[in-house]
């Protein structure tokens, strides 16, 4: 395996520990919580995370061949996908597994050759751009959950979840 495929799934699979233990002991009230009523819950988000998961490994395994080419297949896809906490985390993981699976198979000079359509960008995408696409997106919504978590607890009186003692987060 190339060194620089190992080096982005290394960096992929430590992200998603700490998604992982940032999920630990969620109740269900707090999956459901929203801090504004216009505002996402962890629920949603979840959601969210499961579906553009599939779409990664789609364009990964299957290039410009995906099936998720349009607005309207994309659109298809999130109305077929429940609001339903543990099952979209577990359909997730699979997702994520398979995304590592189908990097650890694919060479270097391959995953630079080859390129995906989006309805979301103008023309073909180099595919090494899905590797920093997956982490990123998993890290920046892994910021939310954390501070959903946060402010879950603080709105109760509890201290927080996550760096309860950082001094650059005033009272």
């Amino acid at each position: 395996m190339d060194e620089a495929i190992q080096l982005a799934i290394e960096m992929s699979e430590a992200n998603w520990h700490n998604f992982k233990n940032d999920l630990k002991d969620l109740t269900p009230d707090e999956i459901n919580w929203r801090p504004m009523p216009q505002g996402n819950n962890v629920n949603v988000l979840m959601k969210h995370l499961r579906i553009v998961e599939e779409l990664v490994l789609s364009r990964l395994e299957h290039g410009e061949h995906s099936p998720y080419q349009d607005a309207a297949a994309v659109q298809k896809l999130t109305d077929s996908v429940p609001l339903h906490f543990d099952q979209n985390l577990k359909d997730l993981e699979g997702f994520h597994t398979r995304f590592i699976s189908a990097l650890q198979s694919t060479p270097l000079a391959e995953l630079t050759r080859k390129s995906f359509l989006t309805p979301f960008a103008q023309g073909p995408q180099p595919a090494k751009t899905l590797v920093l696409g997956e982490i990123s997106h998993l890290a920046t919504h892994r910021g939310q959950i954390r501070t959903i978590r946060n402010l879950y607890r603080k709105a109760r009186g509890e201290p927080a979840l996550f760096l309860p003692q950082n001094p650059m987060f005033g009272e």
